[in-house]
């Protein structure tokens, strides 16, 4: 990689000399990174980066567990060692668990097998998980009948870690992958879609107040969040420095549209068709009043990206827009928005995806799709 401020692609386990593959990060603040490598057996392995060897050695000392690697700036966080998930190295320890995602000090998420089924634990900060479990659980009384949400579960995991039922089948994304897809008639990943849109629909159309959300997100929210994407990016040296301001004046200016209940994140990884023929939402930890556009806009900028990973045919991709919007049924004011959010989504992700270095050629590609 280049640039002043720069994470490594690759790093050497310093115990067992295997070769650890950065698969994605999340840039922090200046001068410290998030990661998460691949290990040669296909495991993640977590870690953080540091430009400032004080701040470096500052976290090596305080994470318990955790691989000092320091020639790079480099903490490696094996089998859950974290200074701030206190709960998570418990978890991962516990026989037939399986670490699936660890943001260091964030979050994480770790799948439990037992007499009692399968179930996910979600790690937080202590603290955290009793009001976010109250506010998943109105969501899902919200939802009901059109989307169906992982339930919480009263198991005693510790402090801030909330215990989630399975919710069984392949995500949108899986089903469109495989070699079948929905290893069924094609008709039933389409529903899948449409039912998607419907959920969508009745999501936007709950009162915050109603599930105690109180956060919000406007269009100078996303633009925050899309600057630092890029301005992280580009200090890198991974993407070409941009006057975010300027290509999203149409945002900022324009007249917002109906608000509603945002997911936030909404995409086909968190859609999932389960046997019963019912959709299942995931990660709604974010959600938050905002103008409906973001959320149709994010969805449909991600067939887009499928189709360039080519996770999707063209073809495919343009049934299921179609099929969402069907369900979706937005009005006219919030489709007159939908492009300035689709504009900030290309850009949004390509600061995202200049972070995995599978994917760099492909966050040039968005950002020149969202220039003029």
């Amino acid at each position: 990689m280049t640039g002043l401020l720069c994470h490594p692609d690759r790093v050497t386990h310093p115990v067992t000399g295997a070769e650890l593959v950065l698969l994605r990060a999340w840039p922090r603040r200046d001068g410290h990174v998030l990661l998460e490598f691949a290990t040669p057996s296909g495991e993640r392995l977590a870690g953080q980066w540091f430009a400032d060897p004080v701040r470096w050695a500052e976290v090596a000392a305080a994470t318990r567990g955790g691989v000092d690697v320091p020639a790079r700036g480099v903490v490696l966080q094996p089998d859950g060692a974290d200074r701030r998930l206190a709960a998570l190295a418990g978890l991962v320890a516990r026989p037939g668990s399986r670490l699936l995602v660890h943001r260091p000090e964030r979050r994480a998420v770790v799948r439990l097998d037992g007499d009692g089924g399968r179930c996910y634990a979600k790690v937080l900060r202590p603290g955290a998980d009793a009001a976010l479990a109250g506010r998943l659980a109105a969501l899902a009384v919200a939802l009901r009948g059109v989307a169906e949400m992982p339930r919480p579960l009263a198991l005693p995991l510790g402090d801030g870690v909330l215990a989630q039922s399975e919710l069984p089948g392949p995500t949108l994304y899986e089903a469109a992958a495989s070699p079948d897809p929905s290893s069924g008639p094609l008709s039933g990943l389409l529903a899948g879609w449409e039912r998607l849109g419907v959920a969508l629909r009745r999501l936007h159309g709950t009162p915050p107040g109603a599930v105690a959300v109180t956060a919000t997100h406007d269009a100078a929210d996303e633009e925050a969040v899309t600057t630092r994407w890029l301005r992280a990016a580009a200090a890198s040296g991974l993407l070409p420095p941009v006057d975010v301001a300027a290509l999203l004046m149409s945002l900022r200016s324009g007249a917002p549209g109906p608000a509603g209940l945002l997911h936030r994140d909404l995409h086909d990884k968190q859609a999932v068709l389960q046997p019963s023929g019912r959709l299942g939402l995931l990660d709604l930890d974010t959600v938050a009043a905002g103008e409906r556009a973001l959320d149709v806009a994010n969805v449909l900028v991600h067939l887009e990206l499928r189709v360039a990973q080519r996770a999707l045919t063209p073809s495919l991709a343009r049934s299921a827009r179609a099929a969402f919007l069907a369900g979706l049924d937005p009005d006219d004011a919030t489709l007159a928005r939908v492009p300035a959010y689709e504009r900030a989504t290309r850009l949004r992700l390509a600061g995202v995806y200049a972070f995995r270095p599978r994917w760099r050629e492909l966050s040039r590609a968005l950002l020149a799709a969202a220039s003029p």
